[in-house]
């Protein structure tokens, strides 16, 4: 009996986002809370923060609570250094990669007092309003206490 697995493709599946696909991921959360991470590979408190991440998406998955990671690598390599690390962190849910048309485009849509720096990750809850905007890198107990909040 041979048995196949429908493991997540890590260089198929990190899926381009603009803020129309955006729109449409965060649209199929209305109901849940939602926790989106900007982060990228060459950015060190990123890669720190990011198993912080993965054991807040762990703890809550069966309680509803959505995850999205948006990687920010740039430059040619950019698919294969995300697509390599995601794998090396064991990811395997769908995760996405910047299309924005500007950086300010991307800033804008997630919160105008945002400067820009990363990691970032922004907090909504289940009507898809933001609750909270953590700039920084953060510890699973940070984050926690603001995904507490939304359930």
């Amino acid at each position: 009996m041979l048995l196949v697995s429908m493991r997540f493709s890590y260089a198929q599946d990190v899926i381009q986002l603009d803020n129309v696909k955006l729109d449409e991921v965060m649209n199929l959360h209305i109901g849940k809370p939602v926790l989106v991470n900007l982060w990228a590979t060459w950015c060190k408190p990123c890669v720190e923060e990011f198993p912080e991440l993965l054991k807040i998406r762990e703890e809550y998955k069966d309680k509803s609570l959505e995850v999205v990671l948006i990687s920010l690598d740039f430059g040619d390599d950019a698919r294969d250094r995300t697509t390599n690390f995601l794998k090396k962190m064991g990811v395997d849910f769908e995760s996405y990669s910047n299309a924005f048309k500007s950086d300010e485009d991307l800033i804008n849509y997630f919160d105008m007092k945002w400067n820009g720096g990363i990691p970032a990750t922004f907090i909504y809850d289940k009507s898809g309003k933001l609750s909270s905007s953590m700039i920084g890198k953060r510890t699973y107990e940070e984050f926690k206490k603001e995904v507490e909040k939304v359930m």
